[in-house]
Protein backbone atom coordinates (compact mmCIF):
# COMPACT_ATOMS: atom_id res chain seq x y z
CA UNK A 1 0.00 0.00 0.00
CA UNK A 2 1.36 3.76 -0.44
CA UNK A 3 0.79 6.79 1.25
CA UNK A 4 -0.43 9.35 -1.40
CA UNK A 5 -1.54 12.97 -0.30
CA UNK A 6 -2.68 16.11 -2.65
CA UNK A 7 -4.89 15.94 -6.06
CA UNK A 8 -4.67 18.22 -8.92
CA UNK A 9 -7.62 18.53 -10.80
CA UNK A 10 -7.53 20.46 -13.97
CA UNK A 11 -10.89 21.90 -16.21
CA UNK A 12 -10.55 22.67 -19.38
CA UNK A 13 -13.56 24.38 -21.06
CA UNK A 14 -14.28 25.29 -25.18
CA UNK A 15 -16.84 27.55 -26.75
CA UNK A 16 -17.50 26.98 -29.90
CA UNK A 17 -19.49 28.94 -32.30
CA UNK A 18 -20.84 29.49 -36.15
CA UNK A 19 -19.38 31.65 -38.78
CA UNK A 20 -21.66 34.49 -38.49
CA UNK A 21 -22.69 36.99 -36.01
CA UNK A 22 -20.12 36.33 -32.66
CA UNK A 23 -21.54 34.88 -30.17
CA UNK A 24 -20.70 37.29 -26.78
CA UNK A 25 -20.53 35.52 -23.92
CA UNK A 26 -21.37 36.63 -20.39
CA UNK A 27 -18.91 34.76 -17.33
CA UNK A 28 -20.52 33.54 -14.58
CA UNK A 29 -19.30 34.79 -11.21
CA UNK A 30 -16.55 32.08 -9.80
CA UNK A 31 -17.06 29.43 -8.12
CA UNK A 32 -14.33 30.15 -6.00
CA UNK A 33 -15.15 33.90 -5.30
CA UNK A 34 -17.20 32.70 -2.24
CA UNK A 35 -14.89 30.36 -1.48
CA UNK A 36 -12.40 33.18 -0.91
CA UNK A 37 -14.24 35.22 -0.04
CA UNK A 38 -11.96 36.99 3.22
CA UNK A 39 -15.40 37.24 5.26
CA UNK A 40 -16.19 33.82 5.06
CA UNK A 41 -14.15 31.13 7.23
CA UNK A 42 -13.33 27.64 8.68
CA UNK A 43 -15.57 26.71 11.27
CA UNK A 44 -15.33 23.13 13.60
CA UNK A 45 -18.38 21.38 15.16
CA UNK A 46 -16.36 18.25 17.33
CA UNK A 47 -18.27 15.57 18.90
CA UNK A 48 -16.40 13.86 21.88
CA UNK A 49 -17.54 10.61 22.09
CA UNK A 50 -17.25 8.16 24.83
CA UNK A 51 -13.98 6.21 24.86
CA UNK A 52 -13.68 3.87 27.99
CA UNK A 53 -9.97 3.26 29.65
CA UNK A 54 -8.76 -0.14 28.70
CA UNK A 55 -11.05 -0.71 25.85
CA UNK A 56 -10.30 -0.25 21.81
CA UNK A 57 -12.36 2.27 20.14
CA UNK A 58 -15.58 2.16 18.59
CA UNK A 59 -15.90 3.92 15.26
CA UNK A 60 -18.95 3.23 13.85
CA UNK A 61 -20.65 6.77 15.63
CA UNK A 62 -19.16 8.38 13.33
CA UNK A 63 -20.60 6.75 10.48
CA UNK A 64 -24.34 7.46 12.19
CA UNK A 65 -23.36 10.73 12.71
CA UNK A 66 -21.99 11.70 9.62
CA UNK A 67 -25.02 10.15 7.70
CA UNK A 68 -27.70 11.58 10.28
CA UNK A 69 -26.57 14.29 11.65
CA UNK A 70 -24.12 16.06 9.54
CA UNK A 71 -25.36 14.56 6.37
CA UNK A 72 -29.11 16.30 6.05
CA UNK A 73 -27.15 19.88 7.63
CA UNK A 74 -25.26 19.35 4.18
CA UNK A 75 -28.42 19.17 1.56
CA UNK A 76 -30.15 21.51 3.54
CA UNK A 77 -27.23 23.93 3.30
CA UNK A 78 -24.98 22.99 0.69
CA UNK A 79 -25.20 25.90 -1.36
CA UNK A 80 -23.50 27.68 1.10
CA UNK A 81 -21.13 25.55 2.71
CA UNK A 82 -18.10 26.33 0.19
CA UNK A 83 -15.63 23.59 1.62
CA UNK A 84 -16.05 20.88 4.36
CA UNK A 85 -14.80 17.61 5.49
CA UNK A 86 -14.66 14.86 8.30
CA UNK A 87 -11.87 14.10 10.83
CA UNK A 88 -11.53 11.25 12.95
CA UNK A 89 -9.59 10.62 15.59
CA UNK A 90 -8.74 8.37 19.20
CA UNK A 91 -5.87 9.09 21.13
CA UNK A 92 -5.50 8.94 24.92
CA UNK A 93 -5.21 13.02 25.25
CA UNK A 94 -7.18 15.87 26.04
CA UNK A 95 -9.38 15.43 22.67
CA UNK A 96 -9.58 11.93 23.13
CA UNK A 97 -11.67 10.02 20.83
CA UNK A 98 -13.32 12.74 18.77
CA UNK A 99 -15.72 13.07 15.62
CA UNK A 100 -15.23 16.66 13.23
CA UNK A 101 -17.51 18.07 11.14
CA UNK A 102 -15.26 20.96 9.56
CA UNK A 103 -16.64 23.40 7.06
CA UNK A 104 -16.05 26.68 5.08
CA UNK A 105 -18.85 29.01 5.36
CA UNK A 106 -19.91 32.87 6.18
CA UNK A 107 -20.71 33.42 9.81
CA UNK A 108 -24.51 33.57 9.34
CA UNK A 109 -23.97 30.05 7.71
CA UNK A 110 -22.02 28.92 10.91
CA UNK A 111 -24.83 30.09 13.54
CA UNK A 112 -27.88 27.84 11.36
CA UNK A 113 -25.64 25.22 10.82
CA UNK A 114 -24.43 24.86 14.67
CA UNK A 115 -28.32 25.49 15.29
CA UNK A 116 -29.38 22.94 12.93
CA UNK A 117 -26.70 20.42 14.94
CA UNK A 118 -28.02 21.51 18.19
CA UNK A 119 -31.36 20.99 17.98
CA UNK A 120 -31.25 17.02 16.06
CA UNK A 121 -33.21 15.04 17.98
CA UNK A 122 -30.62 11.68 17.09
CA UNK A 123 -27.54 14.09 18.47
CA UNK A 124 -29.76 14.87 21.48
CA UNK A 125 -30.41 11.25 21.85
CA UNK A 126 -26.91 10.24 21.65
CA UNK A 127 -26.07 12.48 24.56
CA UNK A 128 -28.43 11.40 26.75
CA UNK A 129 -27.58 7.52 26.32
CA UNK A 130 -23.82 9.16 26.70
CA UNK A 131 -22.60 7.89 23.06
CA UNK A 132 -21.80 11.60 22.55
CA UNK A 133 -19.78 13.16 26.03
CA UNK A 134 -19.90 16.54 24.59
CA UNK A 135 -20.30 19.06 21.49
CA UNK A 136 -18.59 22.09 20.75
CA UNK A 137 -18.91 24.90 18.32
CA UNK A 138 -16.91 27.35 16.70
CA UNK A 139 -18.23 30.50 17.92
CA UNK A 140 -19.33 32.37 14.63
CA UNK A 141 -18.96 36.26 16.24
CA UNK A 142 -15.22 34.59 16.01
CA UNK A 143 -13.79 34.03 12.81
CA UNK A 144 -10.65 32.79 13.68
CA UNK A 145 -9.35 30.83 10.43
CA UNK A 146 -10.45 33.04 7.19
CA UNK A 147 -7.47 31.55 4.73
CA UNK A 148 -8.82 28.52 3.06
CA UNK A 149 -5.44 26.68 4.17
CA UNK A 150 -6.28 27.41 7.96
CA UNK A 151 -6.82 24.13 8.56
CA UNK A 152 -4.36 22.20 6.58
CA UNK A 153 -0.91 21.17 7.99
CA UNK A 154 1.68 23.90 8.41
CA UNK A 155 4.54 21.64 7.53
CA UNK A 156 3.00 21.21 3.98
CA UNK A 157 3.94 23.54 1.19
CA UNK A 158 1.62 26.88 0.86
CA UNK A 159 0.86 25.54 -2.39
CA UNK A 160 -0.41 21.83 -0.57
CA UNK A 161 -1.88 24.03 2.35
CA UNK A 162 -4.10 25.76 -0.17
CA UNK A 163 -5.13 22.56 -2.90
CA UNK A 164 -5.78 20.27 -0.10
CA UNK A 165 -9.20 21.30 1.43
CA UNK A 166 -10.52 20.44 -2.78
CA UNK A 167 -8.48 16.87 -2.11
CA UNK A 168 -10.09 16.40 1.44
CA UNK A 169 -13.75 17.72 0.09
CA UNK A 170 -14.13 15.04 -2.29
CA UNK A 171 -12.45 12.50 -0.47
CA UNK A 172 -15.16 13.03 2.62
CA UNK A 173 -17.97 12.99 0.10
CA UNK A 174 -16.87 10.10 -1.29
CA UNK A 175 -16.89 8.54 2.47
CA UNK A 176 -20.17 9.83 3.26
CA UNK A 177 -21.55 8.70 -0.03
CA UNK A 178 -20.63 4.80 0.28
CA UNK A 179 -22.17 5.04 3.87
CA UNK A 180 -25.13 6.01 2.66
CA UNK A 181 -25.26 3.24 -0.40
CA UNK A 182 -24.07 0.57 1.75
CA UNK A 183 -26.94 1.59 4.27
CA UNK A 184 -29.63 1.17 1.38
CA UNK A 185 -28.53 -1.37 -0.22
CA UNK A 186 -27.72 -3.92 2.64
CA UNK A 187 -30.08 -6.01 5.14
CA UNK A 188 -29.16 -4.75 8.09
CA UNK A 189 -30.89 -4.61 11.63
CA UNK A 190 -33.13 -2.09 12.33
CA UNK A 191 -31.79 -0.88 16.04
CA UNK A 192 -29.58 2.36 14.52
CA UNK A 193 -26.47 1.28 16.93
CA UNK A 194 -26.28 -2.60 15.34
CA UNK A 195 -27.08 -0.91 12.04
CA UNK A 196 -24.47 1.09 11.60
CA UNK A 197 -21.64 -1.22 13.92
CA UNK A 198 -22.75 -3.20 10.86
CA UNK A 199 -22.12 -0.55 8.35
CA UNK A 200 -18.98 0.76 9.54
CA UNK A 201 -17.64 -3.36 8.71
CA UNK A 202 -19.01 -3.20 5.20
CA UNK A 203 -17.43 0.24 4.96
CA UNK A 204 -14.00 -1.47 6.23
CA UNK A 205 -14.29 -4.21 3.95
CA UNK A 206 -14.60 -2.10 0.95
CA UNK A 207 -11.87 0.26 1.86
CA UNK A 208 -9.46 -3.06 2.25
CA UNK A 209 -10.39 -4.50 -0.85
CA UNK A 210 -10.69 -1.41 -3.21
CA UNK A 211 -9.25 1.28 -1.92
CA UNK A 212 -5.72 -0.20 -3.35
CA UNK A 213 -7.24 0.78 -7.13
CA UNK A 214 -10.28 2.57 -7.12
CA UNK A 215 -8.69 5.39 -4.79
CA UNK A 216 -4.94 5.43 -4.71
CA UNK A 217 -4.41 3.68 -7.97
CA UNK A 218 -6.59 6.24 -9.50
CA UNK A 219 -4.89 9.58 -7.39
CA UNK A 220 -1.79 7.77 -8.57
CA UNK A 221 -2.72 8.38 -12.37
CA UNK A 222 -3.93 11.79 -12.30
CA UNK A 223 -0.39 12.65 -10.88
CA UNK A 224 1.41 10.80 -13.71
CA UNK A 225 2.55 7.84 -11.95
CA UNK A 226 5.23 9.76 -10.34
CA UNK A 227 7.37 8.65 -7.25
CA UNK A 228 7.00 9.70 -4.40
CA UNK A 229 8.38 9.45 -0.62
CA UNK A 230 6.70 7.20 1.39
CA UNK A 231 7.09 5.71 5.11
CA UNK A 232 7.46 1.73 4.97
CA UNK A 233 5.94 0.00 7.80
CA UNK A 234 4.99 -3.43 8.76
CA UNK A 235 1.47 -2.34 8.80
CA UNK A 236 0.67 0.65 7.24
CA UNK A 237 -1.77 3.22 7.84
CA UNK A 238 -2.69 6.41 6.24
Amino acid sequence: MIKLTGIGIAVALLLMGCAGQPVVTVPEESAATPIRNETAGWWYVRFRLAWPEEEEPLWWPDLLLADRVAGPVLDAEGEAIYLWRFHRRAARDDAGRQFSFIFRALPATARRVNARIAADPLLIHLQETGVVQKVSYDDPNQLQRPGIGDTSDKNWSPEMQMAWPYFILGVSRLWLELIRELEQRGEWPAEPFARYAAVEKALNARWREEGNHALLHHLSGVFGYRELVILRQDTMRF
